[in-house]
């Protein structure tokens, strides 16, 4: 009976290392380069000799390991080292030769991942749910298959993209299932309508993907995936960094840290904001599809889409070398965004054009998130703030200027900021100037919105004062250092002749006429509460006759014809819901303006609106441009006068069918654009 089992063992050794030799004699070794039969021979019969007196040794250790091993975990390791096996080796082909690499690549891979196997069992008898986990590694598949194939022209070679594939599978597999763990225990996701707009943002995503895919001439899926020739690698990989997660997530547990972790401020903002986390990464991956298919390096104009500069500010935000920005009203835009561009440039090699796509993407979801706080501590309830910060995500306004190269989302962004600051009752300067001054070196007519909201807050009239004396100066003299700093590139906005270089936009020319007064208002009124929001069909005019060529220009106003865009069709349904929204805000606004503990913070709300609204009668050809200024204020104002409806599922429900009805709209633009800008670009 003995020699039976040594003689199986040695079967069973001796089959193994031959398969793993001869296939790898063929495919690695140039097997048929070598003409005498003795070198063949000696070529596959040495190395598996060799690693069968291995596996010969091992396999009672092996085998005693295996035992005690729950079955079915190793089926599924088993099934995982097999998709790779077969992803890697058999496209390259089908042979018996490849088969038998495809059973060795295989039994490698298991042999790696196995150790995972004792940690797995461990840590299910202490309540950690294994489903929950191979849910976190196929969300985070899918995760770094669109970074790491969009930051791909980025990665040096094979070794790198190992490396990166397996590290951020460990780290992205332990935070998803620490993600799922908390959703599954928590009462939030619980909520209906929390489960519905949930599992709805991936689908917008996802319909968002498909859409731009139409326009290969402006998006290409490849942009966001992994070649072909590295797909191999990155299944293997990321299998291999789902199993060692698996041992790092013991250690976590073992060791005390996450318990540790738990007691952090930072871990319990996270798990106070999870929803907020969770839809800001997914408009995060909204913005960037949107972002790498509208910013067009082989664009020729200029102000093609609602007069956007996207191209310069492309160029001035992402090249290495810089580009001049000589806009004085944007006087710090040098030492402010565009170094937070370009910190993703540093990891982008001759990738560069990508750092501000990122940029742009992050910048808005970070708006999203600091919408979903602020929405939050004002309203105490999280599916409101869902909703609302959903609905802002999903506006006109920050799907087109979330995703183009413009200073609008840093501009937005940081206002939000500044309310976020001023809703926690800051009254520091030390932290309100450094704002205060980000707020005004991106655009400086902004930082009247920020006195404006101060000024509600009771922030005291001479401090005020004080404050705005503090930013003006300090704006100065680091406009001045920027001068220095980059000659030539940056105009100062005290110079009459510098700052008057936006008198351009003006349309003070009209001012003084009733009728255009009259008109002007209802151009300002309409783009604020509703185009902003809600996506009317825009005006389409041709631009750049003659030698120059031809390209479509989106416009919601067309003010030397006087052509006003307007809403088409069932675009009208989410229109009237819309309007009955903002009125029932207005009525509860007035109706609570007594008692509500958030008035202070709804009069620099309206204090913004109203600063816009008059800024803006005199001031812009294209107001649509200028919608990310003060979108989020139009949903803040409707979100903090709805407090009262909180939690009463009739407005829950037509809220979020709004937002559904907002999106499909949405999208309708973004078709409407892409639609006419692709033949241009297939022109060049």
């Amino acid at each position: 009976m003995k020699i039976i089992s040594v003689l199986i063992r040695a079967g069973i050794s001796l089959t193994i290392a031959f398969a793993i030799s001869f296939s790898s004699a063929v495919i690695y070794f140039d097997y048929t380069g070598y003409k005498n039969t003795i070198d063949r021979f000696m070529l596959v019969t040495i190395p598996t000799l060799a690693m069968g007196f291995l596996l010969f040794q091992a396999i009672p250790t092996i085998w005693h390991w295996l035992k005690p091993r729950k079955i079915n975990y190793l089926i599924v390791f088993a099934i995982f080292s097999t998709i790779a096996a077969i992803v890697t080796v058999l496209p390259a082909g089908t042979s018996r030769v490849y088969l038998m690499a495809t059973f060795s690549y295989g039994l490698a891979l298991l042999a790696i991942t196995l150790p995972a196997i004792p940690a797995l069992e461990r840590l299910s008898r202490q309540q950690h749910t294994v489903r929950r986990y191979f849910v976190g590694f196929l969300l985070s598949f899918l995760i770094l298959y669109l970074l790491i194939g969009f930051m791909i022209g980025a990665i040096y070679d094979r070794f790198h993209f190992m490396a990166i594939s397996t590290l951020s599978m460990m780290i992205c597999n332990i935070c998803a299932y620490y993600f799922i763990r908390h959703f599954a225990r928590s009462q939030k996701i619980k909520h209906p309508l929390n489960r519905i707009i949930v599992f709805a943002l991936p689908l917008f995503a996802a319909i968002i993907f498909l859409l731009v895919s139409q326009f290969p001439v402006m998006f290409s899926p490849a942009f966001f995936q992994i070649p072909s020739s590295m797909m191999d690698t990155f299944v293997s990989c990321t299998i291999v960094g789902g199993a060692w997660g698996i041992l790092l997530l013991e250690q976590i547990e073992k060791r005390g840290i996450y318990q540790k972790c738990k007691n952090t401020k930072l871990f319990s903002a996270i798990k106070e904001n999870s929803l907020g986390i969770y839809v800001s990464i997914v408009f995060f991956f909204i913005n960037l599809f949107l972002a790498r298919t509208f910013n067009q390096t082989t664009f020729s104009f200029n102000s093609i889409i609602f007069e956007a500069d996207a191209g310069p500010w492309y160029a001035i935000l992402g090249l290495p070398e810089g580009f001049n920005v000589n806009r004085a009203v944007h006087p710090l835009t040098l030492i402010t965004i565009r170094p937070f561009v370009r910190f993703f440039g540093l990891f982008m090699r001759d990738s560069w054009f990508l750092a501000p796509l990122i940029g742009v993407s992050l910048t808005n979801a970070f708006a999203i998130f600091m919408s979903w706080v602020f929405i939050k501590r004002a309203t105490n309830n999280e599916t409101h703030a869902l909703l609302f910060s959903a609905l802002l995500g999903a506006t006109a306004s920050h799907l087109l200027f979330g995703s183009l190269t413009e200073t609008y989302v840093f501009g937005m962004a940081s206002l939000i900021f500044f309310l976020l600051l001023l809703q926690a009752d800051e009254k520091r300067f030390a932290v309100l100037v450094p704002a205060g001054l980000l707020v005004f070196g991106i655009t400086v007519t902004n930082i009247a919105q920020s006195m404006i909201a101060m000024f509600f807050k009771k922030i005291g009239f001479w401090r005020l004062i004080y404050y705005g004396v503090l930013v003006l100066t300090i704006g100065i003299t680091l406009t001045a250092f920027v001068n220095m700093l980059f000659p030539g590139n940056q105009s100062s906005f005290w110079v009459p002749e510098d700052i008057l270089f936006e008198a351009q936009f003006s349309t003070g020319s009209e001012a003084g006429v009733k009728a255009s007064l009259i008109e002007r208002s209802q151009i300002v009124t309409r783009t604020m509460f509703l185009y902003s929001v809600l996506a009317p069909t825009p005006v389409q005019t041709i631009r750049g006759r003659g030698t120059e060529g031809e390209i479509v220009n989106f416009k919601t106003y067309h003010y030397k014809d006087k052509i006003v865009a307007w809403y088409d069709g069932l675009a009208k349904i989410p229109l009237v819901l819309w309007i009955a929204i903002l009125i029932t805000s207005v009525f509860l606004f007035f109706k609570n303006i007594r008692t509500d503990e958030n008035t202070p913070l709804l009069y620099g709300i309206l204090g913004g609106i109203a600063f816009n609204f008059f800024l803006h009668m005199n001031y812009g050809t294209e107001l649509f441009l200028y919608t990310p200024y003060f979108t989020f204020l139009v949903v803040f104002f409707v979100a903090l006068s709805l407090k009262p409806l909180t939690d009463k599922l009739w407005f829950e429900t037509g809220v979020s069918v709004l937002i559904f009805m907002v999106f499909i709209n949405n999208f309708k633009l973004i078709h409407t654009i892409l639609s006419a800008l692709s033949p241009y670009l297939s022109g060049n």
